[in-house]
């Protein structure tokens, strides 16, 4: 059978059984690779359509006024689907919603095999960027007229179905044998279809000349790139002159000082603070002189960044100055063992999986098993894995691996190592520098790009946490290796154990004690409540715990594993445990000095508990992180506190003799952003937080609905961010709008941003992680961003009031000397969102009144470029917007 009926339906909602209805049916009929038929019509409902519904699809109600109802169009139907496989962009709902409707009209459902193009395109398409009918579609390059019109999604779903076709009719035989186990699992009724095509391939076995079989599997063949010696002049000004001249089209003022102050720093092996405004181009910056330096004097230099964004960014500004220059650069990218995939232990994986009713695991190998035909690093960050993939991906991972024997994370190494420079993130440049044994190449120069947030990653380096969740976890996977009693006395003495630490934060967190960022209780542990701790059933219970884990390392230490996977599983559920043990001992261990904290999930578990322990300073571990190098170069868009590098130094470890040095951005503030604050809002030091959110509401309602649909508003408060989002959802002005709520709509901050990029009437509220690391794409280069109120930390954050202690002792002024300086670098970082080219236009919205009010709210608006700040009522606030951003 190869005919292919492929299907799309407008509807007024998701159920029939609720009375939603088919409003349009688009239908493209193929056989083998040929379109022989298309049919389109829009379908008259009962019931009138949704205002989201119209908006999504263009469809109103008056449209369909000479339209057909369901029932008189059947007869046109049912024949077209005689022998063929029915085919969708989530087939499921398609299917079943038509098949839902014939029964509801008095009709037999249709009996056809079904084709999900989603779920084969995770499959064969794994490095996609998303698997909606647009974002999948874009990344093939098929043309999409008009989305959310059935035949022309039906159409692109057709030409969908046949590149997934033509990509498996490509695999290797060794592949598809790989994947013929998996395809009774998936919800493409393939199976038939799939053994013809294996046959044939067995039969027809064509060579692939750019994959390799390792280890029963076919993956990408890597070869090494010839390297040739570039050829540069003599004088590092003329090379500077020579960049300038032939290959930047745009000269930046302050990039090439950078480049010459970076260039000198290195000779004379100094560190180096560089704060270079936002559009500066700091990137070729650095990046000349570290070039030049490798060609020259064979002198490596790592740059390390915060994000995966930045780091393919680094990768793409340096082949563009290798492609302009007409020189080979050699440059790699370099991340933790973590991230790279282990051939080895994926193929034991592969031959003792037996849990083929575990969806997400059988769409995760699947995928996997494509993916090592094209990929070229091994790097999970190329993948979009189902959530219970990253459970898979633990164990066939290069962590703990120190073989070499297909591990592409010692590919990377083996590259980084010819590599003049080599980019990492900042968590793994300090784990292998002081701990990596080996798995960093040696350098000479470190570049630390978004520097403002080096010293809160070695914190997070060099902290500690565990849940009961992580616990649990991992028992569950040691049951194929370990006696269940041991299991069981574990789990339930994991169980007893978080129950207690959760009752002692629910008795001992005030109602007035804010939330986390995510909405979770959290509660310092001081001297006194590790004593209380120390003294109550917490401790039995961790003591029956202890025994417990104690009992299975035991028994792992003197297992003799039957098999390959049971010896992967042990040796990665040792290492674990170890941590485990580790990370109670530094929590209940009075000598230690490090903050302690809890945090627990109000609404969930009543054992959804995890222990933090933190160190207050990191200054003596990256004191022995800068004996490392010759020298190291410090350089972000905001370093400064008003005119004050010494904030920074302090943080990092760094003398107070530091070179430090600032240039400015070359955008034109003046010209493309306004700061706006709204004069008769009421001041929220002084405000009733259910007062205060519901005029922050009627601003969002009132902007977006008058100024631009489009809005982020930071918040420092989850709470107050909770309370605003109700406000929101319950205002009818704004239905047709997307109100995203961090921490309360589903998704990590990646996927809420893209639905922010996507949506064009949409208001996304953040806290903590949305005020820096992202920038906002928008076709009409015009942007908002909207401050609830000043970002100060909270005062009750466990690190918060450790510095502030240790701060107090000093006998330093905690607000002017901590408080301050991390609230006006956020403040910038805020501001940074909103001009990122030449083009941008930005409004920068401040509702709280002490930025205007106290005295120190001049060294916020200060700390900014030179631009307009327009203080005045609401109603000229918004005329105003209205007209700088139309």
């Amino acid at each position: 059978m190869d005919r292919y009926v492929v299907v799309d339906l407008e509807t007024t909602g998701h159920s029939v059984k609720k009375g939603d209805e088919i409003i349009e049916i688009g239908i493209v009929v193929l056989e083998g690779h040929e379109i022989v038929e298309e049919y389109a019509t829009k379908v008259k409902p009962t019931t009138e359509i949704p205002v989201f519904v119209s908006n999504l699809t263009g469809i109103h109600h008056e449209d369909l006024t000479d339209a057909p109802y369901f029932s008189e169009i059947i007869h046109d139907l049912i024949p077209m689907f005689n022998n063929s496989y029915f085919v969708a962009h989530h087939v499921q709902f398609d299917y079943e919603f038509l098949n839902a409707s014939l029964v509801a009209s008095g009709h037999e459902p249709l009996n056809c095999l079904t084709i999900d193009t989603v779920e084969l395109s995770r499959i064969l398409f794994p490095k996609s960027p998303g698997y909606k009918l647009s974002e999948i579609t874009q990344y093939l390059g098929i043309e999409h007229v008009s989305p959310h019109r059935a035949l022309s999604d039906a159409y692109v779903t057709a030409l969908l179905w046949l590149e997934i076709k033509n990509k498996l009719q490509l695999l290797p035989f060794k592949t598809l044998e790989n994947l013929i186990h998996f395809i009774p699992s998936l919800h493409s009724e393939l199976e038939g279809w799939f053994n013809a095509l294996l046959e044939a391939k067995r039969h027809n076995y064509s060579q692939h000349h750019n994959l390799v079989e390792q280890h029963g599997l076919m993956v990408h063949h890597l070869v090494d790139q010839q390297e040739e010696q570039p050829f540069l002049p003599d004088h590092y000004e003329d090379f500077v002159e020579h960049v300038f001249e032939n290959s930047l089209k745009q000269k930046r003022s302050g990039q090439k000082e950078i480049a010459q102050l970076i260039y000198d720093q290195m000779s004379v092996q100094e560190n180096v603070v560089i704060e270079a405004g936002t559009g500066l181009g700091k990137t070729i910056g650095y990046l000349i002189p570290s070039l030049y330096n490798a060609a020259k004097e064979g002198k490596r230099t790592v740059v390390s960044t915060s994000t995966i964004q930045l780091q393919n960014q680094i990768i793409k500004e340096a082949d563009l100055l290798s492609l302009k220059l007409k020189q080979p650069i050699t440059i790699s990218v370099l991340k933790s063992p973590k991230h790279y995939i282990d051939t080895k232990r994926f193929k034991t994986y592969l031959d003792h999986f037996n849990e083929l009713d575990n969806y997400d695991a059988v769409l995760t190998l699947a995928m996997i098993i494509v993916w090592l035909t094209e990929t070229k690093t091994g790097d999970i960050d190329e993948l979009h894995l189902p959530s219970n993939g990253v459970n898979i991906w633990k164990y066939i991972n290069c962590y703990h691996q120190n073989q070499r024997d297909g591990s592409f994370f010692y590919e990377a190494l083996r590259q980084s190592e010819q590599a003049s420079l080599v980019v990492v993130n900042h968590a793994f440049l300090l784990n292998s520098t002081l701990y990596g044994h080996g798995r960093i190449p040696k350098f000479n120069h470190a570049v630390i790009d978004e520097a403002h947030q080096f010293e809160s990653v070695a914190r997070e380096q060099f902290s500690k946490d565990l849940s009961y969740v992580t616990i649990v976890h991992l028992l569950q996977d040691l049951q194929k290796v370990v006696n269940h009693d041991v299991i069981d006395h574990a789990r339930f003495y994991a169980d007893a154990f978080f129950r207690s630490v959760y009752q002692s934060v629910e008795f001992l967190h005030g109602e007035d004690d804010l939330l986390t960022d995510t909405g979770k209780a959290q509660l310092t542990i001081g001297e006194e409540y590790l004593n209380l701790m120390l003294n109550g059933e917490v401790k039995e219970h961790l003591n029956q715990l202890l025994i417990s884990i104690n009992h299975i390392l035991e028994e792992l230490k003197n297992k003799k594993s039957i098999n390959r996977w049971q010896t992967i599983i042990s040796k990665h559920a040792f290492t674990q445990l170890n941590e485990m043990m580790n990370t109670f001992k530094a929590f209940f261990d009075p000598s230690v000095n490090d903050v302690r904290w809890i945090e627990i999930d109000q609404y969930g578990a009543k054992n959804a508990a995890t222990i933090h322990v933190e160190p207050v300073s990191v200054s003596h571990y990256l004191e022995q992180f800068y004996e490392k190098a010759d020298n190291f170069i410090f350089t972000s868009a905001t370093l400064k506190t008003g005119h004050s590098y010494k904030p920074f130094l302090e943080r990092t470890g760094l003398p107070e003799k530091t070179n430090c040095q600032t240039f400015d951005s070359p955008f034109n503030y003046e010209q493309q952003a306004k700061v706006l604050i709204p004069n008769n809002i009421p001041d929220v030091s002084k405000t009733k937080v259910n007062h205060y959110t519901s005029y922050v509401a009627d601003f969002i309602e009132r902007y977006s609905t008058q100024v631009n649909g489009r809005m982020l508003v930071l918040f420092t408060s989850y709470d107050m961010l909770r309370i605003v989002f109700k406000h929101l959802k319950r205002m009818k002005s704004l239905d047709g709008y997307t109100i995203i709520g961090q921490g309360i709509s589903t998704g990590s901050r990646d996927k809420l941003k893209k639905m922010f990029e996507t949506e064009d009437q949409v208001v996304l509220l953040g806290t903590n992680s949305f005020w820096e690391g992202i920038d906002l794409v928008d076709a009409n280069k015009s942007k908002t961003v909207c401050l609830v109120r000043l970002p100060f930390e909270t005062p009750t954050h466990p690190f918060i009031l450790a510095k502030t202690e240790e701060l107090e002792m000093g006998n330093y002024n905690v607000f002017q000397h901590l408080a301050l300086p991390i609230a006006i670098q956020r403040f910038r970082q805020a501001f940074g969102r909103i001009i990122r080219d030449e083009q941008d236009r930005g409004a920068f919205i401040i509702l709280d009144q002490r930025v205007m009010k106290k005295g120190y709210g001049k060294q916020f608006l200060n700390s900014l470029p030179e631009t307009t700040v327009i203080h005045d009522d609401l109603t000229s606030i918004i005329t105003h917007a209205k007209k700088w951003l139309s």
